[in-house]
């Protein structure tokens, strides 16, 4: 059984969704026909792409009466415009075909909707290529194409590669909303910044449209491929491919009717197919450079995004770094506003932790690590910060906490680490227990970030030398209290000279 089809909807909704999509079939092959001259091919068609664009957005609809509601559809358009019922059925059949196959190669991928990789590009093309093949192979074996069957077929060919590759990358690309979520319309894509940022590249492409009508000429299917770059430089994928899919649009159509002279009159007399042949590969180029410039942006982008998030991020706990930790927490210090909470800083640090390594051996204590920042990050909030330190110890930041609020939050994470089972073991699970030292920041202790995580690790270590398993606070039970703490110019040196390096 084809993947798609695990996910059928239930027997009452069948009828319902076949309706739908045999209406949908037959608006789009309407569309396709109302392009037509005479009696040449349509000069663009559209149903069988965005057919299978369909299906792969919404995998319920890939049921057995749908398959047929297409056909359906698509023959019933066919006869409305006058066509035989035998014609109507052998181009609903060759159109089907193309359909069907660019669903059977995409859908066990889960149709690339995110094209930001090469080698999803290269699926879609393939699928494309090969759909195309198919709908131009049956074509000609259904269809009546005389002794012109080479132009025909080329036409027939490129001209539903150009759908392929002009009308599946938009939908597929539509930013999906989670399960669960509500849109955010005022989100940073719909900032003024984002929105000045993402005019120049809509307006150039307008402006050169309108150079194809006012000036034209043999070069004029091009004129538009610069502000297509542009647009794949500044745009987001999914924008760009809604971007390139209308203007291949208005450049087929325009043309082809004569919108935009190009000195062929007669581009779609019966003498010269091969000219639209070559009007139709002309296009499908101008479609495929941008998709692939902003494919491969769009790649090296999360590569990018990838390499900044290992350096930020500790490689066995997969909490940040230091620096990345330092870096963020000092903005959050500087935003601190008068009369709002303040935040909290933790420095904590496993207890034993050169028994569990001489014991058990180094590998459990990297399991012992990494168990204990799932344990931190579990217990703590989702907007707090938590960076390692170096070795066993870690730091962690409260935004938006009061003293209170950071002790209680303090104390919580040493009753989760006590009550952790880390490794199973002869006599029983591993445990562990952590000393914590906690300070309160706010504007009237504006002490550097080094100064401040020297005052929690020296709380920390008095929670240490009272036997550990224990939270202190630096403000509470130190000497000199907060508001005699020595400003950053008098910052105090580091308590002790702890190892950086992980076991």
């Amino acid at each position: 059984m084809h993947p798609a089809f695990r996910r059928w909807p239930r027997r009452g909704q069948h009828t319902a969704l076949a309706v739908v999509v045999t209406a949908v079939a037959f608006l789009l092959a309407i569309l396709g026909l109302a392009s037509r001259t005479g009696d040449s091919l349509a000069i663009l068609w559209p149903a069988n792409a965005l057919l299978a664009a369909l299906l792969l957005r919404y995998p319920a609809l890939a049921i057995p009466s749908a398959w047929a509601g297409i056909l359906s559809g698509l023959t019933l358009a066919n006869i409305l415009w006058g066509e035989p019922l035998s014609l109507a059925l052998s181009h609903g059949l060759a159109d089907l075909s193309g359909t069907l196959v660019a669903w059977h190669i995409l859908a066990p991928f889960g149709a690339p909707e995110d094209l930001r990789t090469p080698r999803a590009i290269a699926r879609l093309l393939s699928a494309g290529i090969v759909a195309a093949a198919t709908n131009a192979a049956i074509a000609l074996t259904l269809l009546p194409h005389g002794a012109g069957w080479a132009p025909t077929a080329a036409n027939w060919f490129f001209g539903q590669l150009l759908s392929y590759s002009a009308f599946l990358p938009p939908i597929l690309l539509l930013p999906r909303r989670a399960a669960g979520t509500k849109a955010k319309p005022n989100g940073p894509a719909a900032s003024p910044g984002r929105l000045a940022s993402e005019l120049p590249p809509i307006i150039a492409l307008i402006g050169s449209l309108a150079l194809c009508v006012l000036i034209g000429g043999p070069g004029a299917v091009i004129f538009p491929v610069p502000a297509l770059l542009y647009a794949a430089l500044i745009l987001r994928p999914w924008a760009t491919a809604w971007l390139a899919s209308a203007t291949a649009v208005i450049v087929t159509l325009g043309i082809a009717h004569g919108w935009i002279p190009v000195g062929a009159e007669a581009l779609l007399a019966q003498g010269r197919p091969w000219d639209f042949a070559s009007l139709r590969l002309g296009v499908l180029l101008l479609v495929g450079a941008p998709l692939l410039v902003s494919g491969v942006l769009a790649a090296r982008s999360d590569t990018i995004e990838a390499q900044r998030r290992a350096l930020d991020h500790d490689a066995l706990t997969k909490t940040l770094s230091r620096q990345a930790f330092m870096r963020d927490a000092q903005t959050h210090l500087h935003g601190i506003q008068p009369g709002s909470k303040g935040c909290g800083l933790l420095v904590l640090d496993i207890d034993d932790f050169k028994r569990v390594n001489d014991t058990h051996g180094h590998p459990a204590g990297d399991r012992v690590l990494r168990e204990f920042a799932r344990t931190i990050r579990e217990a703590a909030r989702p907007h707090d910060l938590c960076g390692r330190m170096g070795g066993e110890e870690f730091a962690l930041l409260l935004p938006e906490a009061t003293r209170q609020d950071t002790v209680e939050i303090a104390e919580r994470l040493r009753t989760r680490v006590a009550a952790a089972e880390i490794l199973p073991a002869r006599s029983g699970p591993l445990r562990i227990t952590v000393s914590i030292g906690s300070i309160h920041v706010s504007q009237a202790l504006a002490a550097p970030l080094d100064a401040l995580l020297a005052y929690a690790d020296q709380a920390m270590y008095r929670a240490k030398h009272a036997g550990g398993n224990r939270v202190r606070d630096y403000e509470t039970e130190a000497e000199p209290p907060s508001e005699a703490l020595p400003r950053p110019s008098a910052a105090p040196p580091h308590p002790h000279n702890k190892a950086q390096e992980a076991p």
